[in-house]
C-alpha cells in the first residue's frame, strides 16, 4: 500500500515536469499566437500559470512550516526566560521580606538597650499552618532559660517552655494553654489575654476580666502588664477587634487581633532573664 502511494507521487511529479518542459519548448519557438506553435503556447499558458501557482504555493507552504518551527522554538525560549525571571522575582521578594524582618528585629534591639536579647531562627514547628509552639536554634549555651520572653519586630510571640544545649521550645500566645497579664494602653485597665481554641486558627486571642465596663473601644491597643513574673511591661500584644459584654454589663471581654503574624514566623528575639 505504501509502495503504490509512492509510485503515484512519482508519476505525478514526472507529469508535472513533462508539462513544464513542453511549455518551455513551445514558448521558445514562437512569440506569435497566430502560428500553430503560438496557438499551442497560448493553450499551454494557463497550464504554465497553474504549475507556477502550485509551485509558489508549495514553496510558500514549506516556508510557512519553517516559520512555524522557528516561532515554536522562539516561544519555548521565551517561556524558559519567563520562568527564570519569575524564580528570580520570587527570590527577590523572599530576600526583601527577610530583610524587613531582620531590620525590625534590629530596631527592636536598638530601641530597648535595657533588655538583654539574642536573635534566633525557627528550625521546627508543630504540624499545621499556625505557630502554636516551635523550636529555635539557640539554647542554654546562649544563656536562654525557661520562661524567657520571646518577641518579634511586631510584638509579643510567647515564652520559652523548654531548653536544650543549643535549642529552645517556645509556646506562643495563641496556644490555648497560654495566658498573659495585659493592660489596655488607653485606659490603663488590667486584663488577661488567653489563647482560645475557637480563635487560634485565625491567629487571635481572647481578652477577659476587664472590670471597668464599658471601657473598651475597637482599636484599643493591648500590651503586657508586667504582672506575673514572665513578661516585661509594655510589649504590644495586639488590638481589640470585637467587644463582648456580659448580660449584666458588669464586665467585658474582647477578641484581640495579635500584632504578630502567627502563620509566618521565621526569626525571633529571646529576652534573656526578663522575668
Amino acid at each position: 500500500m505504501k509502495k503504490n502511494k509512492h509510485l503515484r507521487v512519482v508519476v505525478l511529479v514526472m507529469t508535472i515536469v513533462i508539462f513544464v518542459f513542453m511549455g518551455i519548448s513551445f514558448a521558445s519557438y514562437s512569440k506569435n499566437t497566430s502560428s500553430p506553435n503560438g496557438i499551442l503556447g497560448t493553450v499551454l499558458q494557463p497550464v504554465q500559470n497553474l504549475l507556477s501557482y502550485v509551485g509558489n504555493g508549495v514553496g510558500g507552504f514549506f516556508g510557512f512550516v519553517g516559520d512555524m518551527k522557528d516561532m515554536q522554538e522562539e516561544n519555548l525560549e521565551l517561556k524558559e526566560e519567563i520562568q527564570e525571571l519569575s524564580e528570580k522575582l520570587r527570590d527577590l521578594d523572599s530576600y526583601s521580606q527577610e530583610n524587613q524582618r531582620l531590620r525590625q528585629l534590629l530596631e527592636l534591639k536598638e530601641g530597648s538597650p535595657q533588655l538583654d536579647m539574642v536573635g534566633c531562627e525557627v528550625i521546627a514547628k508543630d504540624p499545621g499552618n499556625w505557630f502554636y509552639s516551635f523550636t529555635v536554634d539557640k539554647g542554654a549555651g546562649d544563656g536562654i532559660e525557661k520562661n524567657d520572653t520571646v518577641v518579634s519586630g511586631a510584638g509579643l510571640v510567647g515564652h520559652v517552655t523548654e531548653v536544650g544545649p543549643n535549642w529552645a521550645r517556645v509556646q506562643s500566645i495563641i496556644d490555648s494553654n497560654s495566658s498573659v497579664g495585659a493592660l489596655i494602653s488607653r485606659t490603663q485597665d488590667f486584663a488577661i489575654v488567653d489563647g482560645d481554641l475557637t480563635l487560634a486558627d485565625s491567629g487571635k486571642c481572647i481578652l477577659s476580666y476587664v472590670t471597668q465596663a464599658p471601657s473598651l473601644v475597637l482599636g484599643d491597643a493591648v500590651v503586657t502588664s508586667g504582672l506575673g513574673g514572665v513578661y516585661p511591661e509594655g510589649i504590644l500584644i495586639g488590638t481589640v477587634s470585637e467587644i463582648i459584654s456580659d448580660s449584666m454589663g458588669y464586665s467585658q471581654s474582647a477578641v484581640v487581633d495579635t500584632a504578630v503574624d502567627f502563620e509566618r514566623i521565621r526569626e525571633v528575639m529571646v529576652i534573656r532573664n526578663a522575668g
